[in-house]
C-alpha cells in the first residue's frame, strides 16, 4: 500500500515529536512499516536530523557535567526542545543559536577557556575575548569518583560542610546536595 503525499508529510513533521507507535496508529500502519519508510526517506536518525545538540553533547563540548546543562535548562532559562526518537526515549536538544543568546547573558556560568575555537559554530565575536579569561566555575564542576569518596569519608568522620567545602574548593550547598544524593 502506497503512502499518500500528506502521509509522508505527516511522518516528516511528527518524527521526533511523536513516538513511532503514535505515528503508526494515526496512519493505520505497523511500526515496522513506518520504520522502513523512515529509513527509505533518509530520516532514519531522528537525533542527527534535528541539527541541534543533545544536552550531553553540549556538556561534552563545554567540558562540564550533563547535569549542569540540565540545571541551566530548568533553573536558568536555557531554551530546549524535547524530541522522541524511534522508540519512546526522549532527548533534550539545544539549538546552537539559542545557546549563544543564553550564554551571552550568562557568561559568568561558563568557563570559555575550556571551549575549543569554533566547537559550536557560528561562534559570536565576544567568545574569543571571554576565552582569554580563565574562570573558576566551581559550582558547575563535574564530580570525580575520588571526590565523592572523600565527601562521604569526611562526612562520616564528623567534618562540617564548611570544612569539606573548603578542602574541595566547592560551595557548602554543592556539598550538601552531593551528600544527599550519595546517601539516598
Amino acid at each position: 500500500m502506497r503512502y499518500a503525499p500528506e502521509d509522508l508529510q505527516m511522518i516528516k513533521d511528527q518524527l521526533g515529536s511523536q513516538s513511532l507507535s503514535i505515528i503508526a496508529r494515526r496512519l493505520n500502519r505497523s511500526i515496522t512499516a513506518i520504520e522502513v519508510k523512515i529509513t527509505r526517506l533518509g530520516l532514519s536518525h531522528t537525533k542527527s536530523s534535528t541539527g541541534m545538540l543533545t544536552a550531553g553533547e553540549l556538556a561534552k563540548i563545554l567540558k562540564i557535567d550533563r547535569n549542569t546543562v540540565m540545571q541551566w535548562i530548568f533553573n536558568h532559562d536555557l531554551k530546549y526542545h524535547q524530541r522522541v526518537t524511534r522508540s519512546k526515549k526522549k532527548f533534550t536538544f539545544i539549538n546552537t543559536d539559542e545557546f549563544w543568546l543564553w550564554a551571552e547573558k550568562n557568561r559568568h556560568k561558563i568557563d570559555f577557556s575550556k571551549l575549543e575555537p569554533d566547537a559550536l559554530p557560528p561562534e559570536p565575536y565576544w567568545v574569543a575575548e571571554e576565552r582569554k579569561t580563565p574562570r573558576q566555575v566551581t559550582s558547575y564542576k563535574a564530580w570525580t569518583k575520588h571526590e565523592e569518596k572523600l565527601v562521604l569519608e569526611w562526612h562520616c568522620c564528623g567534618k562540617t560542610l564548611a570544612e569539606i567545602s573548603y578542602m574541595l574548593g566547592r560551595t557548602r550547598e554543592s556539598i550538601r546536595k552531593k551528600l544527599k544524593r550519595l546517601t539516598q
